[in-house]
């Protein structure tokens, strides 16, 4: 497969502005408020800050997150997996609810279309990432993530890291009353692809639990049998 070529004029940062036309309703709010406030104030008018170095502190904070996981795996088994899952799963929570609380989204749209806005804010704001997504039907739309943060640090496997910081913001979405939609990775560029596809479509109403989070469990299993493979 091809891989990512840059620059590309193709898709939208944080600021971009998508072609429907109700998405002129739209304004993403930041998590960490406050923080973020700081940090402008901290750089306005300043001419010696490189905002590359966010993006060095950001990785070395992603490689730390990795290798917690990797080293509770180790050392503490499933038990320890679940722990740092879970702390993942709240991170995530968190961050997704603190943009929400902060954006405006407009009233005449149908579900399908707000789902697909909130998920360029996930995209763009949570993740720092180029998005170009579109809407498919009333009951899925799509997304390509033409650069992210992680794509040149990250293995396709270390991005299950990625999975669970989605199964929180899946959960606070569900607790938002959007309960039946589910996420899915088509490609994804550390696997050699020229960017990363997903979809998003609405659940079944018979399924008990949703597909991600059961993805994501699969991978858990499959890391710990890598472990005891090795040993």
């Amino acid at each position: 497969m091809p891989k990512p070529q840059y620059p590309t004029t193709e898709g939208i940062w944080s600021k971009g502005k998508r072609t429907e036309a109700t998405y002129s309703g739209v304004r993403f709010g930041m998590p960490y408020a406050d923080a973020v406030d700081n940090f402008r104030q901290a750089i306005d008018g300043r001419n010696d800050f490189d905002p590359a170095v966010l993006f060095v502190w950001g990785t070395m904070q992603a490689k730390g997150v990795l290798n917690i996981l990797k080293g509770v795996e180790e050392t503490f088994g499933q038990a320890g997996q679940e722990v740092v899952r879970k702390a993942i799963n709240k991170a995530g929570y968190e961050a997704l609810e603190g943009m929400m609380d902060n954006s405006r989204f407009p009233g005449n749209v149908d579900e399908m279309e707000l789902i697909s806005y909130i998920v360029t804010g996930i995209n763009t704001v949570l993740y720092a990432s180029l998005e170009k997504p579109w809407i498919s039907s009333r009951n899925r739309c799509e997304f390509d993530i033409l650069w992210c943060p992680h794509q040149d640090i990250y293995t396709a496997f270390d991005c299950r890291v990625q999975r669970y910081f989605v199964e929180g913001m899946i959960d606070a979405l569900k607790d938002r009353g959007f309960a039946r939609f589910v996420p899915a990775v088509e490609k994804l560029i550390p696997r050699g692809a020229d960017r990363c596809h997903f979809v998003v479509e609405r659940l079944e109403s018979d399924q008990p639990k949703n597909p991600w989070h059961s993805y994501s469990e699969e991978l858990a299993n499959k890391a710990l049998k890598k472990l005891h493979e090795s040993k």
